[in-house]
């Protein structure tokens, strides 16, 4: 199947995630100097970078390594990192797999791409090449006595990469302040800090929000970490666009914590005994997330008010047995009430797409899968357009979003597009606005969370070809980044659900303003957000979606008993 789609572009293909430069534009010229070994992130980012069209980056490789940076803390801070260093090897050692993170260190594969790779066995030599390269900016890992010399040969000096960002043993630990403080999402700031000790500025040139990991620090770094690449990369070629000028000979730095964090003897105690209270509430939080998903059919005579989200009186469908049933995405057609879901077949560990009919009755036909393939589907989204249906779905383990068409609604469908190519999209939504097509879609480009970066594509045609919006990504926060749903209007107003995914997945879904949708710019305001915890039984909800007035949701925890559900049967019993 998948040689009808390729195009001739083969598998490789990938849909670029950012607005191609202009062909008059010229590449930021970036040189990295560095030893060959480096964090696990930063092996990452010179990978991504060689992709690159807006930045060409050349590695000049140090003949030796430098000595390591370590800052001064406290002994109790310096005892509690190193005792959670020491869990996390145990743990590995017991579940057989060696722990692993963007911190760790890695030696830059030379035979991948050995062009702009240069190994200088001297300083002289070291410097000679920077010159010849006529880069527009440095970055300098290690050796911050070579800044003062490479600063000058590069257009826009050069940025030092801080041990904050860079040596494991002292490595942002300002992402210690949201563990102590109890906040459910953690701010993720790239730093250009310039000025002397006591007295610097810093300007954040990137900011992304995550879902905080209470439990552990070395985890709550790693899942920040991941993201480096990625913004560091949207920063260059940010810079490259703006072409803004920079202060020639300047010397700056790269961290993540601002300079206004310090760190002070106590921390480390404190963080200890944060840490064991939030290990002990950790079976309270497994035993949680073994409940199912289902749905919910509110029955009110009003619709929900995205203003002022509440739900009344609802019906209660659940899947037999242990499977189960989320993203419901509800349809009229001929005066049936038909809803597409995704099924989370339990023996298979793996969803599918299915389609049920409500009767009048309080009974639930499930009239039969809609879509199994060899990847994990969920999330689908059915719509009418020049009179025939289509569906998306999300199926991010085939790295694509793909267009489906029916052949006979509402059972038999066929992929006649692939939308995004190459990357792991989650929850696509679709929306057609003024005359274009727009698809949302939340990824991970560099391994950070997949609920934290929200994609826009732009098409003029339904089936594509799909462009990366100029301003992606358009939004980067856990807290309401990822689709929960179709767009829809209110009052005139056009409204995007959003999943809050803090403090985890599935807490709510927030409804947002959309106050500008063009080919060049987006815009939105969030206006309230839809929780289930005040409902007995129920702590979370990740999809809501409504079709003239016929609405469904999804809702984790535990179920109502047998006679307060609807009862479900299969085609040949109605």
């Amino acid at each position: 199947m998948m040689g009808q789609h390729d195009g001739g572009r083969g598998v490789e293909h990938r849909t670029p995630l950012y607005a191609s430069t202009s062909e008059s534009s010229v590449p930021l010229r970036v040189v990295l100097v560095t030893p060959v070994r480096v964090p696990q992130w930063l092996s990452v980012f010179v990978s991504e970078s060689l992709a690159s069209r807006s930045v060409e980056l050349d590695v000049a490789l140090m003949s030796h390594a430098p000595p390591r940076r370590v800052r001064a803390m406290p002994f109790d801070v310096r005892l509690f990192l190193g005792l959670e260093r020491v869990l996390f090897r145990l743990l590995g050692r017991i579940t057989g797999r060696r722990p692993t993170g963007p911190l760790s260190p890695v030696s830059l594969d030379m035979t991948r791409h050995a062009s702009g790779r240069v190994a200088h066995a001297d300083t002289e030599s070291l410097l000679a090449g920077v010159r010849e390269s006529r880069a527009d900016l440095v970055l300098l890992h290690g050796a911050p006595e070579l800044a003062p010399m490479l600063a000058p040969l590069a257009r826009h000096g050069c940025w030092m990469l801080d041990p904050d960002i860079t040596e494991p043993d002292c490595a942002g630990l300002a992402l210690l302040a949201p563990i102590l403080r109890g906040d459910s999402a953690t701010e993720l700031n790239l730093y250009l800090v310039s000025g002397a000790v006591g007295t610097e500025t810093a300007d954040a040139l990137a900011t992304s929000h995550g879902a905080t990991s209470p439990m552990s620090f070395s985890q709550q770094r790693d899942l920040a970490f991941a993201k480096l690449p990625a913004m560091l990369l949207r920063v260059l070629r940010g810079f490259a666009a703006s072409r803004r000028a920079g202060e020639p000979a300047a010397i700056r730095s790269l961290r993540v914590s601002p300079p206004s964090f310090t760190l002070h003897g106590g921390l480390g105690l404190k963080s200890f005994f944060v840490a064991v209270r939030q290990f002990l509430r950790w079976r309270g939080r497994r035993i949680r997330a073994r409940h199912p998903w289902f749905l919910l059919v509110p029955t009110g005579a009003s619709p929900l008010d995205p203003t002022d989200p509440a739900i009344g009186r609802h019906a209660v469908l659940v899947a037999p047995g242990q499977d189960y049933w989320a993203d419901p995405y509800p349809v009229m057609d001929a005066g049936r009430r038909l809803l597409f879901v995704e099924e989370l077949v339990h023996a298979r560990s793996k969803g599918i797409i299915i389609c049920l009919e409500l009767l009048d009755d309080d009974v639930v036909v499930r009239r039969g899968v809609v879509l199994d393939e060899d990847a994990h589907l969920s999330y689908p989204q059915v719509f009418q357009w020049d009179g025939a249906w289509y569906m998306t779905v999300e199926s991010c383990e085939a790295n694509r979003v793909s267009l489906y068409a029916a052949d006979e609604f509402p059972l038999r469908w066929r992929r006649i597009a692939d939308l995004v190519e190459g990357h792991e999209c989650v929850d696509p939504t679709l929306h057609h606005h003024e005359g274009r097509w727009y698809l949302f879609a939340n990824i991970s480009e560099s391994g950070g969370g997949l609920s934290d970066e929200l994609f826009l594509f732009t098409s003029d045609t339904l089936a594509g070809p799909y462009r990366p919006h100029p301003a992606n990504p358009i939004l980067s926060d856990a807290r309401m980044s990822r689709p929960a749903g179709r767009l829809f209007r209110h009052e005139g107003r056009l409204v995007r659900p959003s999943q809050c995914c803090v403090p985890i997945y599935g807490t709510a879904v927030v409804f947002n303003e959309v106050l500008e949708l063009t080919p060049e710019s987006y815009r939105e305001r969030p206006m309230a957000t839809l929780k289930l915890d005040a409902m007995p039984d129920l702590d979370g909800c990740h999809t809501y979606n409504s079709w003239y007035g016929f609405e469904a949701l999804d809702a984790h925890g535990r179920p109502p008993a047998a006679g307060a559900r609807m009862r479900v049967v299969e085609p040949d019993r109605v």
